[in-house]
C-alpha cells in the first residue's frame, strides 16, 4: 500500500526552536583540501551532459539503473511512517551539509560537476519547476547526493491555499522523483521554510498543522542554519561575502542554504570559494541522511 505522499530574514534564525549548530567549535582547523577549483576551470554545461553517442549514453544509462536499483540508500531513505528516530543533537565533527533548492535547471549540471572536482556530497531539494531536467534528479542521486522533496510547483498561493492542496503537490513531486530513482524520499523542505509567515495569507495556522501531520506521515522537514543569500540576486562576490559573514560563529554543524535553480548562475561561479571557505574553516561535508541533526526553525504561522 502506497505511504500517502498525501523568505523570510535567510540565515541563522533568532527563532530557532531545534538548532543543530551546536556550541562554535575550539580546535584548530586543518589545512584545507588541495583541491583548487580556481574559477577559471572548465566546467561541464548541460549541453555536454546531454551531447554524445546515443548508443554510450544507453549502455551507460542501463548501468546506472542498475546501480540504483541496488542502493542501500532506496529502503533507508524511503518515507515511512513507522521511523521516528530523528536526531536532534550536533554530531561532535564539524561538518557543513550543502543543500540546494529548486532544481533540477540548467545549472544544475554544473554544480555536481564542481562537486565532483572536490569529492563533495550534498542533498537537492528538488522542485517540477523544470521538468524538462527531471533526469537530472537521477544523475543527482547516482553521484551519491542525497535527493530531498521542496515542492512541485512552488507556487506559494498554490502550495498554501490548504493542508490538502500541500498534501496533492507533495504527491506530484514525490511521484517525479520515484520515476527517477523509484522510491519516495523521506526528506522535504518547506517553500519559505517552516518560519515562513507568506503562507498565512493563504491559510492562517498551516505550517503549525503541516510541520506536524508531514512527521506524522514519515517525512522529516529541513530547515537550514546559514545561507549565501542567493535567494535574491546577488553577485558571485557577494555570495561568498554573505556566507562567511552567515557562518562566522564557527559552530559544529550546520545545514547551508543554496539553489541551484534557474537563473542561479552567479551561485554556480561562487560555489567553489564557498566551498574552500569552509575548508580552510576545518569543515567537513556530507549529504542528509537520516543520522544528520535536524534544524527546525520557529513556526512563523
Amino acid at each position: 500500500m502506497r505511504v500517502r505522499t498525501t523568505l523570510l530574514s535567510l540565515g541563522l534564525l533568532a527563532a530557532l526552536l531545534t538548532g543543530c549548530a551546536g556550541t562554535p567549535a575550539t580546535e584548530t582547523a586543518p589545512s584545507p583540501s588541495d583541491a583548487t577549483a580556481a574559477q577559471g576551470d572548465t566546467v561541464t554545461t548541460q549541453d555536454d551532459f546531454a551531447s554524445g553517442d546515443g548508443d554510450g549514453q544507453t549502455e551507460q544509462a542501463s548501468a546506472t539503473s542498475r546501480e540504483i536499483d541496488a542502493d542501500p540508500r532506496n529502503d533507508e531513505f524511503a518515507v515511512d511512517p513507522e521511523r521516528t528516530d530523528w536526531n536532534f543533537e550536533p554530531s561532535d565533527t564539524k561538518t557543513v551539509y550543502l543543500t540546494f533548492d529548486d532544481g533540477p535547471s540548467e545549472n544544475t549540471q554544473a554544480v555536481l560537476d564542481i562537486l565532483d572536482h572536490y569529492g563533495i556530497k550534498a542533498t537537492f531539494f528538488v522542485t517540477g519547476i523544470n521538468p524538462e531536467y527531471a533526469p537530472m534528479i537521477r544523475e543527482c542521486y547516482a553521484r551519491g547526493h542525497t535527493i530531498g522533496l521542496h515542492t512541485y510547483s512552488h507556487d506559494y498561493a498554490q502550495v498554501y491555499a490548504s493542508t490538502d492542496a500541500y498534501w496533492e503537490d507533495l504527491a506530484q513531486v514525490g511521484e517525479m522523483v520515484e520515476e527517477q530513482i523509484g522510491y519516495v524520499p523521506c526528506f522535504i523542505r518547506f517553500p519559505g521554510g517552516s518560519s515562513n509567515t507568506i503562507s498565512a495569507d493563504y491559510s492562517i495556522g498551516i505550517m503549525t498543522q503541516l510541520s506536524s501531520d508531514v512527521v506524522d506521515a514519515g517525512y522529516q522537514y529541513f530547515d537550514w542554519d546559514a545561507s549565501c543569500g542567493d535567494g535574491a540576486d546577488h553577485t558571485a562576490d557577494e555570495l561568498v561575502e554573505a556566507t562567511e559573514a552567515d557562518t562566522a560563529y564557527g559552530y559544529q554543524n550546520i545545514v547551508f542554504l543554496a539553489h541551484d535553480g534557474a537563473g542561479k548562475q552567479t551561485t554556480v561561479e561562487a560555489l567553489p570559494r564557498i566551498i574552500e571557505y569552509f575548508q580552510s574553516e576545518g569543515y567537513a561535508f556530507a549529504a542528509i541522511d537520516r543520522a544528520t541533526c535536524v534544524p527546525h526553525h520557529g513556526i512563523g504561522n
